[in-house]
């Protein structure tokens, strides 16, 4: 063929190198549209999982909208009793509605509703499930760097994933310790978590994740956007999670 008509030759490999380039060109798109895809459909799972989140603070407030007008109520009452001298029925009015309100209502009140409901709704499934739970919340609320977006977040997806790895424990337990000091915001969660014979834990133990996949990914993006860093370990069946965040400038 090059002997008869050498121009054969260059116009067969011009058009394999032109099929060779559409080829890897539909490549690239076939890829990108899948990763489009997985992104999509990440997008979508965090969007439903941040509407579970909103849905419980919207839960929290109407408790706490409901809490106020049941004392209301109870007020009107004993003001009744007040002004018709029956003294006598105060008390254990008094001692009824405390023990009512205390089983309807949890204990947490810190000033944030994101801390406040997702801590209560966690009490109520740590119980649910026997898991051992305890907490230490000491933070000035007017000095927590995070907003309400961020921190659902960040705390959602933490309390989630230590309960996640704890319904897998015979006798788990969960440690909440949140406070602010020494100028920083520090949220620090430990859970324990005994991986199955003969199964190590992973080289890349900042990926392990309880629940979606990529729910600490979503962690360490709010962490960063916050100025803070995020900490990840796992020793002796504990497995813990430090945020550490620079805390916000009072206001004078």
């Amino acid at each position: 063929m090059n002997k008869t008509n050498p121009n054969t030759y260059l116009i067969l490999v011009i058009f394999l190198l032109i099929i060779n380039i559409v080829n890897y060109i539909l490549l690239q798109s076939v890829l990108k549209a899948e990763s489009l895809a997985q992104e999509a459909g990440q997008l979508t799972e965090q969007v439903n999982y941040q509407r579970q989140k909103y849905q419980q603070l919207g839960d929290a407030y109407k408790n706490i909208r409901g809490f106020m007008h049941d004392i209301k109520k109870h007020l009107f009452y004993i003001e009744t009793c007040v002004n018709e001298e029956h003294y006598d029925r105060i008390i254990p009015y008094a001692r009824e509605t405390m023990s009512d309100l205390e089983a309807r209502y949890c204990t947490v009140n810190t000033g944030n509703l994101v801390i406040d409901a997702f801590i209560s709704n966690l009490m109520l499934r740590t119980a649910r499930h026997n898991i051992k739970l305890t907490t230490k919340l000491k933070i000035d609320n007017d000095l927590v760097p995070c907003d309400d977006y961020h921190m659902t977040i960040i705390l959602g997806n933490l309390l989630d994933n230590a309960l996640n790895a704890c319904l897998e424990e015979q006798s788990g337990e969960i440690n909440i310790n949140i406070q602010t000091i020494e100028h920083t915001f520090t949220i620090y969660i430990t859970n324990t978590y005994h991986f199955p014979i003969g199964e190590k834990p992973p080289e890349d133990i900042e990926n392990l994740d309880f629940i979606h996949g990529y729910g600490l990914k979503n962690v360490k993006k709010s962490a960063e956007a916050c100025g803070e860093f995020c900490l990840i370990n796992y020793e002796n069946g504990i497995y813990s999670v430090t945020v550490i965040i620079p805390e916000k400038k009072r206001t004078t």
